[in-house]
């Protein structure tokens, strides 16, 4: 796939070497502690493990089922992370003993336990290496750009890991058995097989987006009536917004979907950044798109997958609090930013080179 890029057009160059000293990230998640409770709340922060691992090693120490232990979302794996885990009340969290790559602050009780949903957010903290001056002038430009006009919300490469097609393939295998996915493994082989489409669709409509925006049009886009196509044009999202497509606002914390009927209202609320338009990844029980939108949606849809259950992602996201700091004589970089949950750091990252990056 060659990745569009639409926030910043100008290549950076810059190195990044994603390790526990260059990548952290902590959660910001909703919970609520309790004087009492069936659950103990803890903190960790973990070091060049993966969630997973993390899940594995705690129920070996404190010698009790992988599954009741309660966690918000998975963390990379060559990073510093900090996230929020429940624990039976009864566990002893104070006899743990910390180590460089794990350690756990115990919070209070909870009523309920710690689950996947209860995310708000993740922030990050990168360090990138080899910033020549003429380089980081190019930089805030562009990090002022995405800060306005945000960036496609790709899966990044540790989506699917160092396997990469390998995986895809896994998937599909496991999707084409009919058989209900139980295992974590299987979850996430499965996954990156729903996530490659997703990005192949995803840069699908980045390429019909640059098109519009420079009058140009292929044989998708000769379909469209000439005062839609100009309505759509001259919309000022670099993500253009197409009939059909299924989008949503947050109303009361949660996420309200509706479809894009009425181009001019709904590119209002986007360009507040009150309207998310999504993409889809396919599975059963999930509403697909409409109209000229679910055009080019069918086209990356797996019809007979049933192994998960579809859900849909926001194409277009934008970064809150992106700031940066640059030490010239070191020549490096320190950005912080926070994202949507499910995003990807590495992403912004690819958007500010103008380039993809490797694991």
């Amino acid at each position: 796939m060659n990745k569009i890029y639409l926030t910043n057009k100008t290549p950076i160059n810059f190195s990044f070497n994603q390790s526990q000293y260059s990548f952290k990230v902590t959660e910001n998640i909703k919970f609520k502690l309790q004087k009492r409770g069936n659950y103990k709340i803890v903190e960790v922060t973990k070091k060049e493990k993966s969630t997973i691992e993390l899940v594995e090693y705690l129920s070996e120490v404190f010698k009790i089922d992988k599954k009741e232990i309660g966690y918000a979302g998975l963390k990379d794996k060559h990073a510093t992370t900090t996230q929020i885990l429940s624990l039976p009340k009864y566990i002893r969290v104070e006899k743990f003993i910390n180590s460089d790559s794990v350690e756990i602050k115990e919070l209070g009780l909870s009523a309920n336990p710690i689950k996947i949903g209860d995310l708000n957010s993740n922030s990050f903290s990168i360090t990138l290496t080899d910033v020549a001056p003429k380089e980081y002038s190019k930089m805030l430009i562009a990090l002022d750009n995405i800060s306005k006009n945000g960036f496609a919300n790709f899966f990044g490469y540790q989506r699917f890991g160092k396997e990469n097609e390998s995986s895809v393939e896994k998937g599909l295998k496991i999707a084409q058995s009919g058989q209900r996915v139980k295992n974590q493994r299987g979850k996430i082989l499965v996954a990156s097989y729903q996530s490659k489409h997703f990005n192949l669709w995803l840069n699908r409509r980045l390429e019909i987006s640059k098109l519009i925006s420079s009058n140009k049009k292929d044989t998708f886009l000769e379909k469209l009536s000439p005062k839609l196509y100009k309505a759509i044009k001259e919309s000022p999202t670099l993500f253009k917004l197409l009939p059909g497509d299924l989008g949503y606002t947050f109303k009361s914390g949660r996420k309200n979907f509706s479809s894009v009927y009425n181009i001019e209202e709904s590119v209002k609320e986007f360009a507040k950044r009150r309207f998310y338009p999504t993409g889809l990844l396919f599975g059963s029980s999930v509403r697909v798109s409409s109209s000229i939108a679910k055009e080019i949606e069918k086209e990356f849809i797996d019809q007979d997958f049933s192994s998960l259950r579809g859900t849909r992602r926001a194409a277009w996201i934008w970064p809150k609090d992106l700031r940066s700091s640059y030490n010239e004589k070191k020549q490096i970089v320190r950005l912080n930013f926070t994202l949507l949950p499910g995003s990807y750091a590495t992403v912004l990252l690819e958007e500010l080179a103008n380039k993809e990056l490797k694991d």
